[in-house]
């Protein structure tokens, strides 16, 4: 097995060959030239290779050294970045929540200034993921996972309210030369569809027994990027009211059926049962509560009618 060098000759190396004279990588390691000068001879002699033309008091790398000297700068930047994150870890609590793309980037993501002003002191680290993170390993404290997830003994798994699934377009869409009024208007219009859906633009025509073209239209992965393509004005979109919500209060889709559709547990929330004693992990599960019920209300003061009494059920089994 090769020998590693000893640090000090890493760093004498790295420095000289960034500043190109042994003089300035000493001053900036606090070492005497010399000093400089013996660790590189040292870790020349280990290698076998000479890293450096030297000119008088100047030096250039050699083709070696320079290969050397920039998988070592790489080496030493991962070095400095891991205990980087271990000292940031050591000031600031962190709260690792996993979410699922579409709901962390039009839901939570807006949100989470609240919670980071009502608790400065936790630092959220924030993965999105189609799939479960895995919450056996710590990699995230919580989880938030588009559909049901199964139930495992250690893992707690509570289930968000419903949520109304609805037909959205853009204004020029809704209103254009083919208005869309009522649900057979959307024959000849561009459809666009969501892989990762519970309820498919399919059931919505089955429900409403109408024929419809579904090979016209976009196609993508997750939620995020049809309801996108359809505030471009370039189809009509079928997802949940919680992922539009902020577009529809800016007047970049419209719902040309209002909230009329099928109400659906579209996420659940995750934790270790252990977890739910540390108090950032109970203090992220009570704002999460709050904030998706301060939703309801305002949802249902714009449209009681529709919405009915789901706002009386209590997020998270609480």
């Amino acid at each position: 097995m090769t020998s590693i060098p000893s640090i000090r000759a890493i760093l004498s190396f790295v420095a000289a060959g960034r500043r190109g004279s042994f003089l300035e990588a000493a001053a900036q390691l606090q070492l005497t030239p010399s000093a400089v000068s013996h660790q590189i001879r040292l870790l020349e002699e280990g290698l076998g290779e000479k890293l450096f033309h030297r000119i008088g008091r100047n030096v250039t790398l050699t083709e070696i050294g320079e290969r050397y000297h920039r998988d070592l700068s790489e080496a030493l930047s991962l070095i400095e970045r891991a205990t980087d994150e271990v000292s940031r870890r050591n000031s600031v609590d962190v709260l690792s929540v996993g979410c699922a793309p579409s709901l962390a980037s039009l839901w939570l993501m807006p949100r989470l200034p609240q919670f980071e002003s009502l608790h400065p002191s936790l630092e959220i680290r924030l993965i999105s993921s189609s799939e479960p993170t895995k919450l056996s390993d710590g990699s995230v404290d919580v989880d938030i996972c588009y559909g049901s997830v199964p139930r495992l003994g250690s893992i707690a798994t509570e289930e968000f309210p419903l949520e109304t699934i609805v037909v959205a377009c853009a204004p020029e869409v809704a209103n254009g030369e083919r208005p869309i009024r009522r649900p057979s208007d959307l024959v000849g219009h561009t459809l666009i569809k969501s892989e990762q859906t519970l309820y498919s633009w399919r059931q919505w025509a089955k429900d409403h027994g109408l024929e419809i073209d579904l090979n016209r239209g976009s196609r993508f992965r997750d939620a995020f990027m049809s309801i996108a393509t359809a505030v471009e004005g370039r189809g009509v979109c079928l997802e949940s009211y919680r992922l539009l919500q902020r577009d529809v209060e800016r007047g970049n889709l419209v719902l040309p059926f209002g909230m009329t559709g099928p109400n659906l547990r579209c996420h659940t929330l995750t934790y270790v049962r252990s977890r739910l004693r540390s108090q950032k992990v109970s203090a992220f599960k009570q704002w999460l509560e709050s904030a998706w019920l301060e939703d309801a209300a305002a949802l249902e003061m714009g449209s009681r009618a529709s919405v009915g009494d789901r706002h009386q059920e209590h997020p998270f089994g609480l």
